[in-house]
């Protein structure tokens, strides 16, 4: 409660009010010049964010857009959680610091691109493929049991 406290009276004062004024409009128009960038570049990734907490979608269906996480590592940048497609940016970052991070995010997911992970059939769905991994995961628990 101390804690709350102290940090509820810091954003009271103006110096520290400043870091909040705007910073929602900075973050969407962060989100909304990458998700142009994505969509020019015809990747299957966007962004929505909750001022500057990111969440990285997909487009296209896939059972392998898990791995973008590997090919942002490779360029620099990690999810916050292994997994969640979540990006979480510090407050005090710039338009130069974010022009970096937007760089290597496209160049992560072009990579991906040229290494086919991206191909699917037209038909395929999410759903479809949840339900392929589904049956690979239990004929893989039967035939454990069998043998």
């Amino acid at each position: 409660m101390t804690a709350m406290d102290e940090f509820l009276s810091r954003l009271a004062s103006p110096n520290f009010r400043g870091i909040y004024n705007g910073l929602d409009e900075t973050w969407n128009k962060r989100a909304k010049a990458l998700n142009d960038k994505l969509a020019t570049a015809d990747l299957p990734v966007r962004v929505s964010n909750l001022s500057s907490i990111w969440m990285v979608h997909y487009t296209e269906p896939s059972r392998y857009n898990w791995m973008l996480q590997y090919y942002l590592r490779a360029e620099g940048l990690a999810l916050s959680w292994v997994g969640t497609g979540r990006l979480i940016f510090s407050l005090n970052y710039t338009d130069a610091d974010f022009a970096e991070v937007e760089k290597r995010l496209i160049a992560a997911a072009e990579k991906m691109k040229q290494d086919g992970w991206w191909w699917h059939e037209a038909s395929l769905t999410n759903k479809n493929i949840r339900r392929q991994i589904l049956k690979e995961m239990l004929a893989k628990a039967f035939s454990r049991k069998a043998a």
